[in-house]
């Protein structure tokens, strides 16, 4: 906003919040959580579309911050960007995608859909680029919401990974407690200990001895079923209570993302405790082990998994790909390629896998314009 618009941005915020234009959720810790702020839902009762004048300073500001985001792109590996130039020219039924929106969502998400719609079709809005945090390849699509995808001119299929980040979460665990030989860079030893450092490594084998002398371990369970794409449906089932799948799939996200424990004042408190005593009834050994990985920096897990996704899918799957002549798009954990190409992708996600992390993991595949699903489980 400063860049784009004025260096006192502040006082405008102010100005709105006191007009109740936005509203914010008054909630600040230092270095724990900044103010959140949105737009008052009781002044969203319509949306329209406006054209700024090619005159006025805020046009050329928005107009030169975007040649700036994509100056990068002349620095791109040969791989990405072909898969850029193929990005570039995908094209959606731009009037069904919008009326899909009208008929299926509210005002506030209108808003939202509507927008990333907006900037796919007009093409200076378009972003490709690594996030330098995780390593993601970020572009429009994958701030899209899904159900946008099957208006994507063309025959496409989506293979994802199933439980991709528990997976994985897994695989990490796994060759830090048995030291395993594969190719993937972050699952080397020297790339662990730079990471989390050498006592916290250390921490993680000592506990695992411990708790394998007293058979609590049950990471074998945890890995088949991230394996076999059965997390959440086998933890339903696992579980003395009652509880969802999407339940399950939040709890996840809370024990792998949230901070362990933060003090206010001189009271401890620890984030979405009664949600992570319920996993850890579960796989009590894996929720202490990321307890261990996360108690230095609870980001530095996170997205370190990220950044293994972002390897193995944007430099090593997406590269042989392109290799072979086909062009994806990805979304972080998945790949959307034409119809036509499937059986081959599978084929070269299947090596590029076995040769990175000596595993295949299982995969969904959705046609884009189809609400046909099926599950392509891995090789034995």
């Amino acid at each position: 906003m400063r860049s784009i618009t004025i260096s006192n941005i502040d006082r405008y915020i102010k100005i709105m919040e006191n007009g109740e234009f936005i509203i914010s959720d008054k909630s600040y810790s230092s270095g724990i959580k900044s103010l959140k702020y949105k737009l008052n839902p009781k002044f969203i009762v319509g949306i329209s579309k406006f054209e700024l004048p090619t005159d006025i300073k805020l046009y050329k500001r928005i107009v030169n911050n975007l040649y700036k985001r994509k100056a990068h792109y002349n620095r791109l590996e040969p791989h990405l960007k072909v898969m850029r130039d193929e990005f570039m020219k995908m094209e959606l039924d731009y009037p069904e995608a919008n009326k899909w929106v009208l008929n299926n969502s509210n005002e506030a998400q209108k808003l939202s859909y509507l927008t990333s719609l907006n900037h796919m079709e007009d093409k200076r809005f378009r972003y490709f680029k690594r996030n330098k945090t995780n390593n993601r390849l970020d572009t429009n699509l994958t701030n899209l919401k899904s159900s946008l995808r099957q208006f994507i001119l063309g025959d496409y299929v989506s293979i994802d990974i199933k439980n991709s980040q528990p997976l994985l979460l897994g695989i990490l665990i796994d060759n830090i407690i048995n030291n395993r030989d594969t190719l993937c860079c972050y699952l080397h030893k020297e790339k662990l200990l730079q990471t989390f450092g050498i006592k916290v490594i250390r921490k993680v084998l000592l506990f695992h001895q411990n708790q394998e002398k007293s058979t609590m371990v049950k990471l074998r369970d945890f890995y088949d079923s991230v394996f076999n794409g059965t997390l959440y449906d086998e933890f339903v089932i696992r579980y003395s209570g009652d509880i969802t799948r999407n339940k399950v799939k939040d709890i996840m996200f809370k024990v792998l993302f949230s901070r362990n424990e933060f003090y206010s004042g001189y009271r401890k408190t620890i984030p979405y405790e009664k949600d992570k005593k319920v996993f850890a009834s579960v796989y009590p050994f894996v929720y202490e082990t990321v307890k261990i990985l996360k108690k230095k920096e609870h980001r530095i897990l996170p997205i370190y998994l990220q950044r293994i996704e972002s390897y193995l899918f944007i430099d090593c799957l997406a590269k042989e790909l392109v290799k072979h002549g086909i062009i994806p798009f990805t979304i972080h954990d998945s790949v959307i390629v034409k119809s036509e190409h499937l059986q081959q992708t599978i084929e070269i996600m299947n090596e590029v896998f076995k040769e990175q992390i000596r595993a295949v993991p299982t995969y969904e595949i959705k046609k884009l314009n189809d609400t046909l699903y099926q599950n392509i489980k891995r090789a034995v």
